[in-house]
């Protein structure tokens, strides 16, 4: 039975906190470590949601997860072929990584796809379709979904001199991305997209590499982005999903308890990152605003011009994921 004493919220750690099995497991192989990689800082949210994993599984079996953050082994983009070699046992990517091989995993980043919040977080609900059909997908790659870790919504960053508010505010600058769709968004605005790992974001803000950039709401703060940035524009265009994997030929080699032990920490650390979202956003926003930087808030009609803008994105979404494309949509559309 789970012991569901999920992270119980504090001040100081909004996503951590403990959840443990019941001792009646089988036992694990003994002494057997696995290392965990990620592009996140130590932290970001997401990762002490993966840290209170590791001492789930920690606490209910005798595996020992190693945790590597802030792209100590791997920047975000290198994860999934990673795992799937073997190369690391398990990791946290972005949906976005998989783009190459599953382009219908790119729903998440066709600008107002999903709907709101609460109808996106109920599509990848465990056993739901939309997440069966992705969990199947991303299984083929050699990669194991063990459970998704919500991260929030998409923002804008600019700076005050070229603040980004509606569509045409893009045109000409070079703007940071984190996915392909994005990237189509950004160009379907007559802005230059150039894909970039979070973890090299800010130097790229510093140099002046990029004019702008997307990032999720709690990097602004986690990553320390209001030093070298002036302007968030909150435009929900966009959710960003993160996937803790496990190399399948691993996943395998473990025992049917240790499997079971895994799965029910993966859904509590699941159960929990969804309830602490929007009271981290909620943290970061308020941080930003008091570092004196700028929030902008779009207007119902200001929102609707970026809708407008990327109708042109979710046709070429369709076109370019084929038929699991075309049953993610329909999916959605239900």
């Amino acid at each position: 039975m789970l012991d569901k004493s999920l992270f119980r919220t504090s001040a100081l750690a909004l996503a951590v906190g403990a959840f443990t099995l019941g001792a009646a497991q089988a036992p694990a192989t003994a002494g057997q470590t696995l290392r965990y990689t990620t592009q996140l800082p130590g932290k970001n949210f997401a990762t002490k949601n993966a840290n209170a994993f590791i001492k789930c599984v920690a606490d209910s079996t005798d595996i020992n997860i190693e945790m590597y953050d802030s792209a100590q082994l791997y920047k975000d983009k290198e994860v999934p072929q990673a795992v799937a070699s073997g190369a690391v046992d398990m990791g946290m990517s972005t949906t976005a990584r998989f783009a190459g091989t599953i382009p219908a995993i790119e729903i998440f980043y066709v600008p107002f796809a999903t709907g709101n919040r609460e109808k996106t977080v109920a599509m990848l609900q465990p056993g739901a379709a939309l997440r069966t059909m992705l969990d199947d997908a991303l299984l083929k790659t050699g990669t194991r979904p063990v459970w998704w870790i919500e991260y929030g919504r998409a923002v804008f960053l600019s700076k005050k001199e070229k603040p980004v508010r509606v569509p045409s505010d893009l045109k000409g600058l070079k703007v940071r991305v984190f996915g392909k769709t994005l990237g189509d968004f950004v160009k379907a605005n007559g802005g230059a997209a150039t894909l970039m790992s979070g973890s090299r974001q800010f130097v790229a803000y510093q140099r002046g590499t990029v004019d702008a950039g997307m990032t999720g709401v709690a990097s602004v703060k986690s990553r320390k982005l209001h030093e070298v940035m002036d302007v968030v524009t909150i435009s929900e265009h966009a959710y960003i999903y993160f996937v803790s994997l496990i190399n399948e030929k691993k996943w395998q080699s473990l025992s049917k308890s240790d499997q079971a032990a895994m799965t029910k920490c993966g859904r509590a650390a699941e159960k929990a990152q969804h309830e602490a979202v929007e009271t981290v956003e909620a943290a970061s926003i308020k941080f930003t605003r008091e570092k004196g930087k700028q929030v902008i808030e779009l207007s119902p009609a200001e929102v609707a011009q970026w809708r407008a803008s990327g109708k042109p994105v979710v046709d070429a979404y369709l076109k370019n994921s084929g038929e699991l494309g075309q049953m993610v949509m329909d999916a959605l559309n239900k």
